[in-house]
């Protein structure tokens, strides 16, 4: 008997030592899939709201072009400055975007070639530094980008047959070592780096630049046969400009296309010369 008693309480005593070992194992895998499950929703959360958690909204308003240069300020220490974030190096090199909506009036245009400003990262004076320069050529209806290289200032690509009096969402996205230019949601241009990175800096964004310049090779050999010359600013209408610390995917470009330019006007800005059809989203059809 005694030793039947001896038995069952060596068999008790390991199914209790057993018992806590599985709760143990038990509580330690709950923990891990406790601890997945807030990570995907973490990784999940951050996805689906990277475009508002990287954005930098520099103007979130409408502004008539030709009325004031607005200097967007890039130093911390200044009073309304509103500082993007740079991008480092991600796996596929340098990442960002900007984001905007465009209305070109047809008054802009001249028989002069030349160059109208919208919009620059760089220098007061437009030149060497372009990270990005978006332009309006004064002869037509074409734009063109700027995007400085390690290489090179004079580093752009142009997008023909631009719509006028219409409204023109224009995204622009740096990754993989280009740059591309969307225009409603289209890739419509690819400027390639050929092997060097984009130069990027940290001087204030201007927009609306009334500065006239010119530079011709016999000057700056750099610059194109046809010149640098920049005539002030193009007329129109420019709308939520946007930054982005990463490359725009395809999805966001679209969702940032259909939430249509601001019905909000900018300091200063004549109400008559609005496009009555300004909050309709007719413009995304078709286009």
């Amino acid at each position: 008997m005694e030793f039947i008693n001896n038995s069952t309480q060596n068999i008790n005593s390991r199914m209790k030592s057993g018992g806590i070992v599985s709760e143990i194992l038990y509580g330690i895998t709950l923990c891990i899939v406790v601890y997945l499950v807030l990570l995907f929703v973490e990784v999940l959360y951050k996805y689906i709201n990277r475009l508002s958690l990287n954005r930098t909204v520099l103007l979130a308003n409408t502004y008539s072009t030709d009325n004031k240069t607005i200097v967007i300020p890039q130093s911390p220490n200044t009073v309304g400055s509103k500082v993007v974030q740079l991008s480092n190096d991600e796996r596929s090199g340098i990442e960002f975007s900007y984001s905007f909506y465009l209305y070109v009036n047809p008054s802009s245009f001249r028989q002069e070639y030349g160059l109208l400003h919208i919009f620059h990262k760089g220098y007061s004076c437009q030149f060497p530094l372009l990270a990005p320069g978006v332009y309006m050529r004064s002869d037509t209806n074409t734009l063109r980008v700027y995007m400085n290289t390690y290489k090179t200032w004079n580093n752009y690509v142009e997008v023909d047959n631009i719509p006028v009096n219409k409204w023109v969402h224009i995204v622009l996205v740096c990754k993989n070592n280009a740059f591309e230019i969307f225009i409603n949601g289209n890739l419509k241009k690819k400027l390639s780096f050929d092997g060097y990175a984009p130069y990027q800096n940290y001087q204030d964004i201007v927009c609306f630049s009334q500065r006239r310049l010119s530079l011709k090779r016999s000057i700056v050999p750099s610059v194109d046969e046809n010149g640098f010359d920049v005539f002030g600013t193009m007329k129109g209408l420019l709308s939520d400009l946007n930054y982005f610390s990463y490359g725009l995917c395809y999805a966001e470009i679209q969702d940032l296309m259909n939430r249509g330019p601001s019905t909000k006007m900018g300091d200063d800005t004549n109400v008559s010369n609005i496009p009555p059809y300004l909050s309709d989203t007719w413009w995304t059809q078709g286009n």
